[in-house]
C-alpha cells in the first residue's frame, strides 16, 4: 500500500478517535480532539499531494480520498451536534448527500465511468474543514485554555445565531453539489 493511501486510511482512522474524544469523553480533552482533527485534515492535503507529485494516482485512491474525507468531516458534524453547537437537520443531510454521492461513484465505478470530484466539491470540503476548525478553536478558547480573554472571544465565536448560519451556508453548498454530480453525471 502506497504512502499516500496510508495517509487516507489514517483519516479514516482519526474519525471515530475524533468523536470519542470531541462527544464522549468526559471532561472533553478539547486539545487532543483538536490535534486529532488537524492530523485528519492535513493528512487530506498530503495524500493527495504526494499521490501527484509521485505520480502514483490510483484509481482506488481517487475513490477512498473523498470516502475518507466524509468519514472525518461526518464524525465532526456528528459530535458538534451532540454537543448541540450546529441543528441535527443539517447534519442529517449533509450525510444524507455524503451516502448519496458514495452510492453515485460506485454505480458509475461499477459501469466504468468514474466520476470526478467537481472543483465545487472540493470547495464544499475546504469550507467544511475550515468550520470544524472553526469550531474547535472557539471550543479551546471557551474552555479556558488561553486564559480569561480568550473565553470571551471564543464565546462570541460560538454564538449560537453565527453557527447555525455558517452551517446553513454549509448545508446549502453540500446540496447544492448533489443535483451538480447528478446533472453532470446524468449518463450515468
Amino acid at each position: 500500500m502506497s504512502f499516500p493511501t496510508q495517509l487516507t486510511f489514517l483519516r479514516i482512522l482519526l474519525a471515530p478517535v475524533f468523536y470519542v474524544l470531541f462527544a464522549i469523553v468526559e471532561p472533553t480533552p478539547y486539545v487532543w480532539a483538536a490535534v486529532v482533527v488537524i492530523l485528519g485534515a492535513l493528512s487530506d492535503w498530503y495524500d493527495g499531494y504526494f499521490a501527484r507529485s509521485w505520480k502514483i494516482t490510483t484509481p482506488f485512491g481517487a475513490f477512498l480520498d473523498p470516502l475518507a474525507d466524509k468519514f472525518l468531516t461526518s464524525a465532526a458534524f456528528i459530535a458538534f451536534a451532540s454537543r448541540g453547537f450546529i441543528p441535527e437537520w443539517t447534519v442529517a443531510i449533509i450525510i444524507a448527500r455524503d451516502v448519496y454521492v458514495t452510492l453515485f461513484r460506485v454505480l458509475a465505478s461499477s459501469i466504468d465511468q468514474p466520476i470526478k470530484t467537481s472543483s465545487l466539491a472540493k470547495y464544499k470540503t475546504f469550507f467544511q474543514m475550515t468550520f470544524i476548525c472553526y469550531v474547535i478553536f472557539g471550543v479551546l478558547l471557551t474552555s479556558g485554555t488561553f486564559g480569561i480573554l480568550a473565553i470571551a472571544f471564543g464565546t462570541s465565536m460560538m454564538n449560537e445565531s453565527l453557527l447555525y448560519w455558517i452551517v446553513f451556508g454549509i448545508t446549502m453548498l453540500t446540496l447544492v453539489t448533489a443535483v451538480q454530480y447528478t446533472y453532470e453525471n446524468a449518463d450515468v
